[in-house]
């Protein structure tokens, strides 16, 4: 995977706390993150909004 900021190396690393399990993206040259989960989370509602015929209206 590269990063969309620097075209570096990502790398994925889960979390675990007390009350949630995380996965992110990491990238190992600039140290940009973002969550995977947030980021499935909104192509699921994206697709899910065109298979019904509704109009997109989500944010990342």
């Amino acid at each position: 995977m590269e990063c969309l900021k620097c075209n570096g190396l990502m790398m994925v690393e889960r979390h675990y706390t007390s009350i949630t399990k995380r996965l992110y993206a990491r990238c190992l040259n600039c140290g940009f993150w973002f969550d995977l989960v947030d980021v499935l989370r909104f192509f699921h509602r994206v697709v899910d909004n065109a298979y019904r015929g509704a109009k997109i209206r989500e944010t990342l």
